[in-house]
């Protein structure tokens, strides 16, 4: 019983301390300094009153989602001129490949050698170069479709804007 009776006397201060906001405070100049009190300290106690304002402000109803938008689409944007960039770099070092290998191809000709021997390297050489043209134009298709199709996907999100 004695433990129930401390409980309900906790919770009522608790109660009373939550429900004592003061709106009037005192300030008492004394000797050791100046003190401030939800009591008055002496007689000549000065007494303010608090002005309370309405402290829960909202912030302003401001729909950020087309800013956040814009950001994302130039984001987007950015990152398709980088992979437009980088595809029409493979494509100039394809380009040079495939003239390496070519003129590679054209060097064996010009060592000298017998009729019999230029002939059949004449014939491996064109052949080689077939081969080479073959893969160069497989490759730089595939470059060139993937060209277009950043370029369609930037003039649209330029269009967007």
């Amino acid at each position: 019983m004695c433990k129930l009776s401390r409980y309900f006397l906790y919770a009522f201060c608790f109660s009373i301390s939550l429900c004592s906001n003061a709106t009037n405070y005192y300030k008492c100049v004394t000797a050791k300094g100046t003190i401030f009190s939800q009591f008055p300290c002496d007689d000549q106690a000065t007494t303010y009153k608090v002005n309370t304002t309405n402290v829960l402000q909202t912030a302003p109803k401001t729909d950020y989602s087309k800013q956040l938008n814009d950001i994302e689409r130039e984001r987007i944007l950015s990152m398709l001129q980088a992979q437009l960039r980088s595809n029409n770099h493979k494509l100039a070092i394809l380009d040079r490949e495939k003239q390496r290998d070519e003129y590679k191809q054209q060097q064996r000709l010009s060592h000298i050698l017998s009729d019999d021997d230029k002939k059949r390297i004449a014939k491996d050489i064109t052949k080689q170069i077939k081969l080479i043209n073959k893969t160069h134009k497989k490759e730089a298709s595939v470059i060139s479709k993937k060209i277009k199709k950043i370029e369609k996907e930037i003039t649209l999100y330029q269009q967007a804007k």
